[in-house]
């Protein structure tokens, strides 16, 4: 496979280039790979086009080194190239899409390597399309003044959040009330009016709107949610309802709103309107828009983590070690496999046995291998009592079992077989971390 690696060229984008190199010279030989930096906007879409059309059977996938934006560019310069493969490098002030995807690293160029093919959706706008959510009314807007501070060089966390906020705000005074008309595979959603519409493919926005939380990307259907006027007082109660993805299943916010899956939307208006697709603006009368099945080969890298969280934890002790036993960071060589077993059984049991009274608690567990593929890292975390199981003395295991003190000989068990164990109390949860040297 020859990887192309698609850098935004912007001198504030600096820091991409110096990581992508990092990872390429950490990775070490074998790999086939050129670097693109894109010279605009538009640009990657451009010159993906173009080598897709030059190189009809080449086997190539398309690394973007970026966030939302880039994705976007990258995969709309794909659409129609079925036989290539597009692949995430999340760098950038957002990476909305590959949060559907939360248990996938997509930081590491090894876990890319190694990752494998998932067919996607592609939406197509127009003549332009969109991977991941496509934002209509009060939420273009909002996106819009993002897009200011992005291009101001704000790419930070809290710059970005701060220009969202202000885009809420400045949203409240200018686009509360959005003459448009949005019809859903022949179904008018709506008479005049709209606050806001987002067709999704994905489910976050904007870094913290879970806006279409059942979302699939991989079941040719948008999520249509169109969100009625209302007074300032019901959306400033509707807003951490939205921002969280709880309205959908929340009755009082429910009235407001009009829901639908579908295959087409048609989005009309008398007005020359803004709408967002995956953070870019365009601006038209009318917007005819389709999803397309399975049009994107996305590769998902391997796993950055197991995580599960099992509740109630009562009787489930062999499950959850099970469980963790099943993970693909878990070396296949015996003797660690033997060694890594014991310290997991030990740990899961204390927990199971004393952290809840009843056992009617949870625990979350979860397991994680370095990049470099050498340290293990294994995770419980638990809201019970909170008990620091390093604090206790050794044993005395010169002693018989008879004189030795009750308890205490798991943990020491673990010290021996781990090469690491740290434990926090954080949250109001125990946090045990054990860590082991695997290769």
């Amino acid at each position: 496979m020859h990887y192309i690696f698609i850098i935004n060229g912007r001198e504030d984008k600096a820091f991409i280039a110096d990581e992508v190199d990092r990872q390429i010279r950490d990775y070490g030989p074998g790999l086939d790979y050129e670097i693109y930096k894109t010279r605009g906007v538009g640009d990657a879409t451009r010159f993906v086009k173009v080598h897709c059309d030059l190189h009809p059977n080449a086997k190539v996938c398309f690394v973007a080194c970026g966030g939302t934006g880039t994705l976007n560019e990258v995969a709309s310069g794909m659409a129609g190239s079925h036989d290539k493969q597009l692949a995430l490098l999340a760098y950038g002030a957002t990476n909305d899409f590959c949060k559907c995807f939360p248990d996938r690293d997509f930081t590491s160029l090894r876990k890319l390597v190694d990752g494998e093919v998932h067919p996607v959706d592609l939406i197509r706008v127009n003549d332009s399309y969109a991977i991941n959510v496509i934002n209509i009314g009060f939420d273009a807007v909002v996106a819009s003044m993002a897009n200011q501070a992005i291009e101001e060089g704000k790419t930070d966390e809290e710059s970005v959040r701060r220009a969202y906020n202000w885009g809420i705000f400045r949203a409240l005074v200018t686009a509360r009330n959005n003459r448009i008309r949005v019809v859903a595979d022949g179904e008018r959603l709506n008479r005049y009016w709209i606050l806001l519409c987002t067709v999704a493919n994905g489910r976050w926005c904007g870094g913290e709107f879970l806006c279409a939380p059942r979302a699939e990307v991989d079941d040719g259907l948008m999520e249509i949610c169109l969100i009625k006027p209302m007074f300032l007082l019901s959306f400033l109660r509707i807003l951490p309802i939205y921002r969280s993805g709880r309205h959908l299943d929340t009755p009082w916010a429910m009235l407001h709103m009009r829901y639908r899956r579908a295959r087409h939307v048609d989005v009309i208006s008398d007005d020359l309107i803004d709408v967002s697709l995956d953070g870019e603006i365009f601006s038209s009368h009318t917007f005819s828009i389709d999803i397309l099945p399975h049009e994107v080969n996305f590769i998902l890298p391997s796993l950055i983590t197991m995580k599960k969280r099992f509740e109630p934890i009562i009787d489930k002790c062999g499950e959850i070690i099970d469980y963790l036993m099943s993970s693909p960071d878990i070396p296949q060589d015996e003797s660690l496999q033997f060694k890594i077993r014991l310290s997991i059984e030990e740990a899961v049991e204390n927990v199971v046995r004393y952290a809840y009274e009843g056992g009617m608690g949870w625990i979350e567990v979860g397991t994680e291998l370095d990049p470099e593929g050498v340290m293990l890292t294994i995770l419980l975390r638990d809201a019970g009592v909170p008990f620091n199981p390093l604090e206790k003395a050794d044993p005395d295991i010169s002693l018989s079992a008879e004189e030795r003190e009750i308890g205490g000989l798991g943990i020491f068990l673990c010290k021996q077989l781990m090469d690491d164990i740290e434990y926090k109390y954080e949250d109001g949860c125990n946090v045990l971390i054990m860590r082991k040297k695997v290769a």
